[in-house]
């Protein structure tokens, strides 16, 4: 069967990274101009198939759609879950880049009707086509319908993709197969200076992590500094409050929902909230500052970022649209001293988004904004490339192989690239958010990457190094090593 509709091997490059596991095999199955728009034939031509793409070419030349893990069914209007499924965009008017929407509620995530064509999300999200159309009439250029509400993506967002109309010319559905098992390299493409995963490296790690104290390596006393704080910023959705979370059920041995986590097309962390850890009953010597998330509708203003950074903004502050904290507020620091500032920020990506396009644009010009004000005052930054395991199956399998994986080294390299920092500052992570029990592997991930923003803060400490001349201690241990 051929179609005579493009499908350009860029945008199989880009579902493929969107999927994840590697390289992909598609196989046409049904194309409503060629084989008639019908749900009759699509059913017949595309049920039972297994995973499949729908391509949706607009009558404006934009290109959008959505993938299915779960084989189409003729039902009778019943939801179908499906954790993997996505829609996404591939192509608009200039300067229109490709990009996912992922799945909030799976639940809901597929339509099977038998009257329709492809539908995703009970909004519908996405219904291509429903009952027959013929050419020639005034059903046709096919009208599909496309209402948010299972994946995340904005009224405002879809009347971008679709020109302001919901025409199509055509639908066109292909079977993906997985064509090649992913690559491992025999040597890590990343030394973490770390023996096997297992749990003595993790009693190792978190040994580490609970003896930490800002600046102990040059000799500061303890008490100088009572701690440093680790600001997490990112995209909504991205699993920056999980990260939290993740961490403080490894500590607490039990699984904590302490920081508000979840999906939602709005940012569910409402405040500006400062984290404290415990362990043996006392507090570890850092705070994980978690803040509201970018998003295409609203976006942390400037001025507060600014006033995190530097320390004037206090716990529980609730952020306002269109709007920033004054001096007056409560909740201002007028004097803040050094263990108020923001030592080291972790920009918390979803490692499944493309990595040349990990964002919205909007959201994205947020960040470089952001970032430059963090590189004015010096702040360290890290990417913390979340949800990994949806990369491959291998890796969703053993986590321990994460660097000796081939695709998860190029996804940090294009993540590194798009965010303009160096690839040895991509933390890859998987939070707790899918476990239902503590894991080892995981914990060990996520101890490593707190261990290097704790030195990441110590690196920029060290710049103010002189202000600390006071009472100091002789280490009586070997320095360990600085290798990412």
């Amino acid at each position: 069967m051929a179609s005579t509709r493009q499908f350009l091997e860029q945008d199989k490059e880009n579902i493929n990274k969107w999927i994840g596991g590697g390289k992909k095999r598609y196989t046409l199955l049904y194309s409503a101009a060629d084989n008639g728009c019908d749900p009759t034939t699509f059913h017949t031509n595309c049920d039972n198939k297994g995973p499949t793409v729908t391509l949706v070419y607009n009558v404006n030349g934009n290109v959008y759609g959505g993938y299915a893990r779960v084989s189409w069914m003729s039902g009778s209007g019943e939801s179908v879950y499906d954790g993997d499924a996505f829609l996404f965009f591939l192509k608009g008017k200039s300067g229109q880049k490709p990009c996912k929407f992922t799945i909030k509620a799976p639940e809901y995530a597929l339509t099977m009707n038998k009257d329709c064509g492809p539908t995703f999300g009970k909004g519908p999200d996405l219904l291509t086509f429903k009952d027959a159309v013929t050419k020639g009439t005034d059903s046709y250029p096919l009208n599909s319908v496309m209402s948010p509400g299972t994946y995340q993506i904005s009224t405002e967002t879809v009347t971008e993709m679709t020109g302001g109309t919901f025409d199509a010319d055509d639908v066109v559905v292909y079977a993906v197969e997985d064509v090649a098992q992913e690559t491992y390299l025999p040597t890590p493409w990343r030394e973490m200076d770390l023996p096997s995963w297992n749990s003595d490296l993790l009693n190792l790690l978190k040994k580490d992590i609970e003896e930490y104290w800002p600046l102990k390596e040059m000799g500061v006393s303890e008490d100088v500094i009572p701690y440093i704080n680790i600001l997490l910023l990112g995209p909504v959705g991205a699993g920056k409050s999980s990260f939290f979370n993740t961490l403080n059920s490894l500590f607490r041995q039990r699984l904590s929902i302490q920081a508000r986590a979840g999906s939602s097309d709005t940012s569910l962390t409402k405040s500006f909230n400062v984290y404290s850890i415990i362990s043996n009953r006392r507090p570890l010597r850092f705070r994980i500052c978690d803040c509201r998330g970018f998003e295409d509708a609203h976006g942390v203003d400037l001025f507060d970022v600014e006033a995190i950074l530097d320390g004037n903004i206090k716990n529980k502050y609730t952020f306002v649209d269109k709007s920033h904290i004054t001096k007056e507020s409560p909740f201002y620091r007028r004097d803040p001293k050094m263990h108020d500032r923001i030592h080291c920020v972790a920009i918390v990506v979803d490692a499944n988004n493309d990595p040349d396009y990990p964002m919205t644009e909007h959201v994205q010009e947020q960040i470089k904004k952001t970032q430059e004000l963090m590189n004015q005052k010096g702040v360290p930054q890290l990417i913390l490339m979340n949800k990994i395991d949806g990369l491959s199956e291998s890796v969703r399998g053993d986590l321990s192989r994460i660097f000796h994986s081939q695709e998860v080294k190029e996804r940090v390299e294009k993540l590194a690239h798009s965010l303009r920092l160096p690839p040895y500052t991509v933390l890859p992570m998987k939070n707790i958010d899918t476990e239902q029990r503590i894991n080892t592997n995981v914990n060990i991930l996520a101890l490593y990457n707190l261990r290097q923003m704790l030195r990441a803060a110590d690196d920029y400490l060290l710049n103010y190094l002189d202000d600390f001349s006071g009472d100091k201690f002789e280490p009586n241990y070997e320095k360990s090593s600085d290798t990412m």
